[in-house]
């Protein structure tokens, strides 16, 4: 399977860049998830978050610094769900360093700044009993983005560790712990004066153990690889068409004591494809980019002897469609619009014997409908903001109400 997803890469690469046309890149330090999001979870535009998928990006935004305030569940929470913040210097000509710290529910996807996507902690708490393992948390990653020209080169790490200790005065002390390691390796060109290309390969390596007196250490770890590979190849001076690819394997594996040794064997596996092709149409301060694209994602669970067989569950979407518009209002306010709608089936595989399989497929439809958004502007500071859409439909009822205006924030400084 991965050699096939490197062919179609390759394929992709050297057909866009057969092609060519007239135009040089425009990069504007701002924007962030909030302006994805409001434009319905959109893949094919360019934004300052695209940093958190390949490090390369860094090199378009030096002397920066971005962030999320997140969303809440409640009218007035005290925090934040997806806050994050990152800071990019421009250190010299060529060189760009960056810092971002992440929580546990950073919003964004396939990215080194996600921590434990796949659940090696809660594994391994169902495997020994109880919370012995503290989850992972406070992700930290450094990025730095290296000009060669129109070639931008990126590398990044990140680290994210716990432990949990327990030493008695009388008996055995046991221990447990949990980490990830993120590598990052970025590349962004503008290979000619219409065609724009990126890539990037991420690796994470998440793992927990456990270790107490008299037993074998209880292990789970994990290695996820994540390839995202988009261009950008104007058409014409207001058209550009954006394919996208994307790839995630995940696989790991298990050591359990059994009383009398331990039992190793594989973890549950992980796939998913990603086929987009979109287009953005531009006009003065207007911006609309979409398109649809084919979604697949299947998990397998390796087969127990004489207990259940393999068993898989999985997702497959077609069409799934972002699309996304912008305008500029003002030149200190953006007004935006998305849709976003998902069409796909559900299957399940359960166990009818120890090697028999009963299978189930069921039609789903996504997250269907509207997001809103706006975005403001003041001497290098940007807010940008999905918009609670019952603001719209309480109308006059907003004076004195106790809604929140804005659902998810996003807030970015240039300088």
């Amino acid at each position: 399977m991965f050699k096939k997803i490197l062919t179609i890469s390759a394929l992709f690469f050297f057909v866009t860049a057969s092609l060519n046309a007239q135009t040089s890149l425009k990069i504007e330090k701002t924007g962030g998830f909030a302006r994805i999001q409001a434009m319905g979870n959109n893949p094919y535009i360019i934004d300052p978050f695209n940093m958190t998928l390949n490090s390369a990006w860094a090199a378009y935004y030096g002397n920066f610094i971005m962030g999320d305030l997140g969303s809440t569940a409640t009218a007035f929470g005290n925090d934040g769900v997806g806050q994050y913040i990152g800071a990019n210097f421009q250190v010299s000509r060529n060189l760009t360093i960056a810092a971002f710290l992440t929580r546990t529910d950073f919003s964004g996807v396939f990215s080194i700044l996600n921590l434990d996507p796949y659940g090696v902690v809660n594994r391994i708490n169902t495997l020994i009993g109880g919370g012995a393992i503290v989850g992972l948390n406070n992700n930290v990653a450094l990025m730095a983005s290296y000009s060669m020209g129109k070639h931008k080169l990126g590398f990044g790490v990140s680290y994210a560790g716990t432990t949990n200790e327990f030493n008695p005065a009388t008996g055995d002390p046991t221990a447990g712990s949990a980490s990830q390691l993120g590598l990052n390796f970025g590349y962004v060109s503008q290979l000619t004066s219409s065609l724009l290309l990126e890539a990037a390969l991420s690796l994470s390596f998440p793992s927990a153990s456990y270790e107490q007196p008299n037993v074998s250490t209880t292990s789970v770890s994990q290695t996820i690889l994540s390839l995202n590979v988009r261009s950008f190849l104007r058409l014409s001076q207001k058209f550009k068409l954006v394919p996208t690819l994307q790839f995630v394997t995940q696989s790991g594996s298990e050591e359990v004591p059994n009383g009398t040794g331990v039992d190793k064997r594989d973890g549950t596996s992980t796939s998913i494809f990603i086929l987009g092709v979109g287009f953005q149409y531009s006009y003065g301060d207007f911006l609309f980019a979409g398109g649809p694209a084919y979604f697949s994602q299947s998990a397998t669970n390796p087969a127990v002897e004489n207990v259940s067989p393999e068993l898989s569950n999985g997702f497959s979407g077609f069409p799934i469609w972002n699309l996304g518009g912008e305008w500029h209002l003002a030149n200190w306010i953006v007004g935006r619009v998305g849709y976003m709608a998902i069409t796909g089936s559900i299957s399940n595989e359960t166990a009818a014997t120890a090697t028999d399989v009963n299978e189930t497929i069921t039609t789903f439809y996504g997250p269907t409908g509207f997001w809103l958004g706006i975005g403001l502007r003041a001497a290098g500071f940007s807010l940008d903001a999905t918009i609670n859409d019952d603001v719209l439909r309480q109308g006059f009822n907003n004076i004195g109400g106790g809604g929140a205006t804005f659902a998810y924030i996003s807030l970015s400084v240039a300088f």
